[in-house]
């Protein structure tokens, strides 16, 4: 798609918002409560990464997210408002102030928008576990976040959304002026990425201070081999974890690994959600939760995996050794079975391919099949997150029993690893990832997550093996 041309609004374009910022201040002056004015704009080209490293430390949390094979990005800086829930009632907790803030959110659409609706974005994260981790570095169980402003592009348009928050204190004048800074400060952003050539070059995993060693695998293989013993009719499927610390003598750099991340895995989404303290969640993951456009639910089951060949030939034999493998078929269906059953719970009729296909990516495949269904509006996003989290493709069969056994056997929280991350949209759309192929980062240390399906004749050794690549490939990206 060709890149659309636009300018910045100037001084005299934003007489054009004066008569909306009157009519929400008026709304405020009657008592209505505080209000949103949320006002979007056509900006010139540019490259929404780019953005993360000058406006990320001064705005505190950051949520960055771009799938870069269909052209759609998106990063929101700050909080206009912001929520944090813990506990069984996390996601209902999350939709009711949504909710609540929606009923004061007042939109404006610049008019060189043509093309390009844009929304306001509440953006969410939440742990996979109901209660939040313990620790400095970590992130709450849920947060929702209305940004500041947030930059979108989608194919060849870029839009700006600044959010502001009206009070009886807010004049017309102050108003102004914060989007005349902050029109000027994208302004001043870069507008394209250094030819990744042309970067500094990249360590290799032999210069870190710290790797996974003997110890590690013999502790993740012996807790494999006790899970088969748990394995049964009542239990299926147990995802395993294992978290790999990683140190080096300078600080890790995230704006460099994430442009690494996204050359490399175009399939994938590159994501990263700072929590405003100094830590980072980032990585680039295969596995969409659900995405809604206009009332239509798309979902991916997406279990089963073998690593890529050395050579084309090589390569075409792993993938036909994965789609006629009984137990990574059997794998996948738990998946696929598991997600047509939440969304019939709900209401939908969920329809999908008889068969999977391979999603290939540069270091390992994958059998995946879409599920499509069409949602009521009355459903909320948030609702059917909540239905679809923990899938089997992370948690294991039946969920509950399958949980049990992480507590039981992994020797770290999972904080975001796992769990959904995303958006909801004023006008009903959404989409979440699954936070996998991730990793925590804080200064010189970063804690890389990678995990495997354990289900009848799983072999430990070749779990370990899985895991290990999952994890040297996200390893070598932020290095």
């Amino acid at each position: 798609m060709p890149v659309a041309s636009y300018c910045l609004p100037s001084r005299q374009d934003l007489q054009a918002v004066q008569p909306f910022i009157n009519e929400c201040l008026a709304r405020v002056a009657q008592g209505q409560g505080p209000q949103v004015a949320s006002l979007s704009f056509a900006i010139p080209a540019l490259d929404p990464l780019l953005a993360l490293a000058p406006l990320a430390h001064r705005q505190g949390y950051h949520l960055y997210l771009e799938h870069p094979a269909a052209q759609e990005a998106v990063v929101a800086f700050g909080s206009a408002v912001a929520g944090q829930f813990a506990g069984r009632d996390r996601f209902a907790a999350t939709q009711r102030f949504i909710e609540t803030w929606q009923q004061n959110l007042q939109c404006y659409q610049d008019p060189a928008l043509d093309g390009m609706a844009l929304v306001p974005r509440f953006f969410c994260n939440f742990s996979f576990f109901s209660q939040p981790p313990q620790g400095q570095l970590d992130f709450p169980a849920a947060m929702v976040v209305l940004p500041q402003w947030q930059v979108v592009r989608r194919g060849g348009l870029y839009g700006l959304t600044v959010n502001l928050v009206l009070t009886a204190e807010t004049t017309l004048a102050s108003v102004l002026k914060t989007l005349e800074e902050r029109l000027d400060t994208v302004q001043a952003l870069p507008h394209s990425y250094p030819n990744p050539h042309a970067s500094p070059r990249f360590l290799g995993l032999g210069e870190l201070t710290t790797w996974p060693d003997a110890q590690a695998s013999h502790h993740f293989q012996d807790s494999v081999a006790q899970a088969l013993r748990h394995l049964d009719r009542q239990v299926q499927k147990i995802v395993l974890a294992h978290a790999f610390d990683m140190v080096r003598e300078t600080p890790f750099q995230v704006l460099p690994s994430l442009a690494k991340l996204r050359q490399r895995y175009p399939d994938c989404y590159t994501f990263a959600v700072g929590n405003g303290r100094g830590t980072t969640f980032m990585g680039a993951s295969p596995e969409r939760l659900l995405s809604i456009t206009q009332g239509q639910l798309l979902t991916d089951a997406l279990a089963g995996s073998a690593p890529r060949g050395r050579h084309a030939q090589e390569d075409r034999h792993l993938a036909l050794q994965l789609l006629h493998s009984p137990k990574e078929q059997g794998e996948h269906q738990l998946v696929v079975k598991f997600l047509h059953q939440q969304l019939r719970g709900l209401g939908l009729r969920p329809q999908s391919p008889s068969r999977p296909t391979l999603l290939k990516l540069s270091n390992i495949q994958h059998l995946h099949t879409p599920i499509q269904a069409r949602v009521s509006s009355q459903i909320h996003p948030l609702h059917l997150v909540e239905a679809l989290h923990p899938t089997p493709a992370v948690a294991g069969v039946p969920t509950a029993a399958a949980c049990d056994h992480i507590h039981r056997y992994e020797r770290f929280d999972r904080g975001l690893y796992a769990a959904p991350l995303g958006w909801v949209g004023a006008n009903g759309d959404s989409e979440f990832i699954v936070g996998i192929r991730s990793a925590l980062i804080n200064g010189n240390w970063a804690r890389l997550y990678a995990g495997a399906g354990i289900v009848a004749g799983s072999d430990p050794a070749r779990e370990w093996a899985e895991i290990t690549l999952k994890s040297r490939a996200l390893g070598e990206s932020l290095v």
